[in-house]
């Protein structure tokens, strides 16, 4: 039986799961199924990387969420379409190119991409969780609300190199394959572009001095990029670097 026959209907029924447990909502677990069928056809290894990512993510995500429900923080309900696609797409996007080339150059590109989306979404689970008041990233004197992105912590700096490892670590052991520091590095330094990015370009609103994301009469507007979109970038870029560097 051709492997793929069962992986695609798996994915949709582990889709289904999550949707019911709470980690998707239901855009995002249809969202979530495209994805993850798009990896799996191109390399079912790849696929493992992904679901560790998602599995993990999910469930740092769930980490104090009544508390974290109860700040007004995002994530908690399930991730949604659009997080699905900014986090997914540069997986796929370098996953089909690998599938259409046969280069594995590509393959190790969507890892790298695997990389940075769990070493961010680990420094923000974990370091909201845990890591206390954050600093701004572009001014360390400066505190911020948690949640705001461009916000750092020393767990989360912890947790994204600790993200960022664990991805690269895997993949040679499941037949990914690529160079181990290479996939860390490039894993690591987009959660630090994804920071930067999400300080200086992602929407915020400037309050008498104080920095948030929910927009309030009186507050003034800057940034145009979404999170989703940030992700997206970081994603992409750290994918061509890695294809440009191995």
């Amino acid at each position: 039986m051709d492997p793929y026959l069962f992986a695609v209907p798996s994915i949709a029924a582990l889709a289904a799961l999550a949707l019911r447990k709470g980690y998707l909502t239901p855009r995002g677990a249809v969202s979530a199924t495209v994805v993850g069928s798009a990896v799996a056809v191109a390399h079912m290894g790849l696929f493992a990387l992904l679901t560790f990512f998602f599995v993990t993510s999910s469930l740092f995500t769930k980490l104090k969420a009544q508390w974290k429900r109860e700040m007004g923080l995002k994530d908690v309900a399930g991730r949604s379409l659009r997080q699905v696609v900014g986090v997914g797409t540069p997986i796929a996007v370098f996953a089909v190119m690998y599938l259409a080339t046969g280069d594995s150059k590509f393959l190790g590109a969507s890892a790298v991409a695997v990389a940075v989306a769990t070493a961010d979404t680990w420094a923000s689970e974990l370091g909201v969780a845990y890591g206390g008041v954050p600093r701004y990233i572009l001014a360390p004197w400066r505190r911020v609300e948690r949640g705001v992105s461009g916000g750092v912590t020393p767990v989360g700096t912890a947790a994204s190199v600790a993200g960022a490892f664990a991805i690269a670590l895997l993949s040679p052991l499941v037949g990914v394959g690529g160079p181990v520091v290479a996939i860390a590095a490039l894993g690591y330094l987009g959660e630090l572009l994804d920071s930067v990015l999400g300080a200086t370009l992602q929407t915020k609103y400037i309050c008498g001095g104080r920095i948030t994301e929910t927009p309030s009469s009186g507050c003034v507007k800057r940034g145009f990029l979404s999170n989703e979109a940030v992700n997206l970038i970081t994603g992409i870029a750290m994918g061509l670097l890695y294809l440009a560097i191995v």
